[in-house]
């Protein structure tokens, strides 16, 4: 199974081998007793062995007593790698990547590659104190478009343990959605933070949730801005919803007798009402919108399954029924 690309392992080689910037904000103090906050650009490096040696790392998996030496005086890979890493150290930075034993430029996806990947963010490999996060979700962004995604499967020690998944048929769904919605708002900006809510959902799962209110704010904004129908900044995702569905004639009014295409549609809007409140407070106890103690813990990433999910369905039905209303005048 070979999905990822040339271009993706080149770039995931190079973050490995130089890392990246990263820009995060900071708060900082003011003379009048109040914060701001200021981009400040930060780089994101951390060795792929983490707190072992080469070596090894290696040896987690590959049997390199019986992989071949390149170098003549030894009789197998581990004596060579050690001449060449340890002894000498004459290699040069990235070399694993590039040396054919190893299969990581150019072997199977599943067999090498990704499980190379996730055991460089396994508890015994990374060291804590670096950025290692950082670095798993840039990961996680150049395997997305190939179909992959590094996921916590399980725990040891209550810590994280990775591995990976090729994106199942649903995910593949939602996936086109959110490519018709990108399509749809065509901003900029709609479009980095769809890609950034879908990239976070097994990664952090409480940054995907808050994306998920994020969008469907964006939606009910861009349709009463459309239709030039004023609103309150201050008002919050239920109250926003409300006037936008009553703006496109899908109010979820008690249903009257004679019950008619619209009023079904009105009970479904009514349900997905009640999907959005519940997202609004899964981002106000979990989101990354509030602040968050040192004893806080994410939700499981079905939770964002879950979330953007329901945002994704929840736009396109709000989205679609504004276009067909707006068709029709």
């Amino acid at each position: 199974m070979n999905q990822i690309t040339e271009v993706t392992r080149r770039d995931i080689f190079d973050i490995l081998n130089f890392g990246f910037t990263k820009t995060i904000f900071v708060d900082k103090p003011h003379p009048d007793f109040f914060h701001y906050q200021v981009p400040e650009d930060h780089e994101i490096k951390i060795h792929y062995w983490g707190r072992l040696d080469e070596i090894s790392f290696l040896k987690r998996l590959y049997n390199l007593e019986k992989l071949p030496s390149y170098d003549s005086r030894f009789k197998n890979a581990e004596g060579d790698i050690w001449q060449h890493t340890v002894n000498n150290d004459d290699y040069e930075l990235g070399w694993v990547f590039e040396d054919d034993r190893f299969c990581l430029s150019a072997g199977n996806d599943d067999k090498y590659l990704l499980d190379f990947l996730c055991e460089i963010f396994h508890p015994t490999v990374r060291v804590e104190k670096t950025d290692w996060q950082s670095m798993l979700e840039k990961i996680n962004e150049l395997l997305l478009p190939d179909g992959y995604n590094i996921y916590p499967k399980g725990q040891i020690s209550g810590r994280n343990i990775y591995g990976w998944k090729n994106l199942k048929l649903g995910s593949k769904v939602i996936e086109g959605q959110i490519e018709n919605l990108k399509t749809a708002f065509d901003s900029n900006y709609v479009r980095t933070q769809v890609d950034l809510m879908y990239s976070l959902i097994d990664t952090a799962p409480h940054s995907a949730i808050g994306k998920a209110k994020e969008l469907l704010e964006i939606c009910c904004k861009t349709i009463l801005d459309e239709q030039k129908i004023t609103y309150n900044l201050s008002l919050d995702l239920t109250q926003l919803m409300k006037i936008t569905c009553e703006s496109i004639g899908l109010s979820a009014k008690k249903l009257k007798k004679g019950v008619t295409g619209q009023d079904i549609a009105a009970r479904i809007l009514g349900n997905l009402g009640n999907i959005t409140q519940g997202m609004a407070e899964l981002r106000n106890l979990y989101g990354d919108g509030h602040g968050k103690n040192k004893n806080f813990h994410s939700l499981p990433p079905r939770y964002a399954h879950l979330a953007v999910g329901s945002s994704v369905a929840t736009v396109h039905f709000m989205w679609d029924t504004y276009q067909e209303r707006k068709n029709k005048t």
